[in-house]
């Protein structure tokens, strides 16, 4: 146990040893003078306007708008991607469909959507949860299809063999089999949903949001809040994958233990 905890700790360490030197050399490009103050804010003023910003709720409500927004486009679209996943998964015939369509598709750029959805849905609410969406039906689909077709048949030919329906072969072989690649899609999909709230919030209409927040604070030269925003994004985006890193090893801690 003491050897663990060892580990852990080295680990704990190099993760922060870039973030430490970063800082550092933020702070020594600030304290020299290098950079205009104007450009480029010291730790100190931008730990400030956090701790301010925390104090009197401003940072918190506009983050709370933009999760709003991610939770709803992420939802939309993984789900979405998810079913499309397991139909073009189970079925040759769904994948000859379906399959060509989505291929060329993805290989649109997510921005190329931009024009249209502002034609289609206006800068609205709407619009830019539907970017979202798209963003994270991507990962889904794909992960999901990979899943499943990696699923060994001879596990699905004995299920047979034991009298499975095809829905029992599918809710006991072929799903567990697949939600560890189910899982990384969904990662995946949250990551780039988080990703692109800033950007649907920047091109958008919003009312809050912590993209909006940056564009307002650029108009305004106030780099010090642009600056939190873009440390906000990091950081909640790392705690959101741990999060989710975390769940994905609880539901597959079956996996472990049959190994």
């Amino acid at each position: 146990m003491p050897g663990k905890n060892k580990f852990l700790w080295r680990d704990l360490w190099a993760g922060l040893a870039l973030p430490l030197g970063l800082l550092a050399a933020w702070k020594l490009v600030s304290a020299a003078g290098w950079v205009n103050a104007s450009l480029l804010p010291s730790p100190e003023k931008v730990l400030k306007v956090i701790g301010d910003s925390l104090a009197d709720g401003f940072l918190v409500k506009n983050l709370l708008i933009s999760f709003n927004r991610v939770i709803k486009g992420f939802l939309a679209g993984s789900t979405i991607g998810f079913v499309l996943g397991t139909w073009m998964g189970l079925s040759k015939t769904a994948e000859k469909v379906f399959g060509p369509f989505f291929h060329a598709i993805r290989n649109v750029p997510l921005v190329g959507w931009v024009p249209l959805f502002i034609i289609w849905f206006g800068f609205g609410e709407f619009s830019q949860v539907v970017f979202i969406s798209v963003g994270a039906f991507y990962p889904v689909v794909l992960n999901t299809l990979q899943g499943i077709r990696g699923v060994r048949r001879e596990y699905v030919e004995l299920g047979r063999v034991f009298g499975f329906s095809r829905l029992k072969v599918f809710t006991r072989i072929i799903l567990p089999a697949a939600i560890p690649s189910v899982f990384t899609g969904v990662r995946l999909s949250l990551s780039i949903s988080w990703m692109l709230v800033v950007a649907a919030e920047l091109f958008g209409v919003s009312t809050g949001g912590v993209g909006n927040m940056m564009m307002d604070a650029r108009e305004f030269f106030k780099m010090d809040i642009v600056i939190m925003g873009i440390l906000t994004i990091g950081v909640v985006g790392f705690i959101m994958n741990q999060l989710l890193a975390m769940i994905e090893g609880h539901f597959l801690s079956w996996k472990r233990k049959a190994a």
